[in-house]
């Protein structure tokens, strides 16, 4: 939506035919969407007035969806107001994740660790090396697969489509890539891939050898996501946090509950 010569809002969203039919929702490898909001500042700076001009705006966005028979998108974190999705008969779940605020003092991070996971760190790193290494991406992709496998799943996106999203994120210098070594055989158990921009970070992508799962590197490469995230003073989205199987991880390195939308709608046919 523009006015003049300004864009007060935009919303991006990802086609897609589902069994013949137009769909819309999130990319691969994408966790939130939802519209995009620049409103200008209030001149008499009362809340009314700018609730009726987000509002308007979100209603435009919505009017200028394209037909499709299902909408399907998890709004990012602060986008704190789907009223207007909601008077269009919008349905609504609040889902959750676990975000570190900007890190600046690693002791004080530390100082909220659950005591379980400070012996579980000690373990990981006596039987595993932890480094830095953005030349191992595909790796990663690879221990991601095998992670999935052992769960008797599918990995839902394809190494091409990472591959795409990685390259993009290289040339804009976005990605971080940090891997676990084996300390007797030097073998692979653990990669945990980084993407961010100057505000925030996302774990994108963990993996772990089946085999060596109850090292606990991934735990290792937790805390160097961490120490990287404070070495730029940005915050740390870890994503992926209503799984009930690695919610309980993301919840003893002491990061905050934070809730968000997802949003979905079904047109009739």
């Amino acid at each position: 939506m523009e006015h003049g010569d300004k864009i007060l809002g935009a919303f991006p969203y990802y086609h897609l035919r589902y069994w013949g039919l137009n769909t819309i929702q999130l990319p691969p490898l994408t966790t939130y969407g939802g519209p995009w909001l620049h409103l200008p500042q209030s001149t008499d700076h009362k809340a009314a007035s700018r609730l009726s001009l987000e509002h308007k705006v979100m209603g435009e966005l919505i009017r200028q969806l394209p037909n499709v028979v299902f909408f399907k998108q998890n709004f990012r974190p602060e986008c704190t107001n789907w009223l207007p999705f909601y008077w269009e008969n919008f349905q609504q779940t609040t889902r959750y994740t676990y975000i570190f605020d900007a890190i600046y003092d690693l002791e004080k991070t530390m100082a909220g660790f659950k005591n379980t996971l400070r012996s579980d760190l000690k373990k990981a790193k006596r039987l595993s090396v932890a480094i830095h290494d953005n030349e191992a991406w595909p790796m990663v992709f690879e221990l991601n697969r095998r992670s999935f496998q052992r769960k008797g799943l599918r990995q839902p996106y394809t190494f091409e489509t990472f591959q795409s999203l990685h390259n993009a994120l290289l040339e804009r210098s976005q990605t971080a890539v940090f891997m676990a070594y084996d300390q007797e055989t030097g073998k692979p158990s653990a990669g945990l891939y980084l993407a961010f921009d100057e505000r925030q970070a996302s774990v994108l992508l963990t993996g772990t050898e089946p085999a060596l799962k109850h090292q606990g590197a991934v735990l290792s490469l937790i805390w160097e996501a961490i120490c990287f995230c404070a070495k730029h003073t940005i915050s740390l989205d870890f994503e992926g946090s209503m799984d009930k199987s690695i919610e309980y991880t993301f919840r003893a390195f002491g990061a905050r509950l934070v809730p968000y939308f997802q949003l979905k709608k079904r047109w009739p046919q």
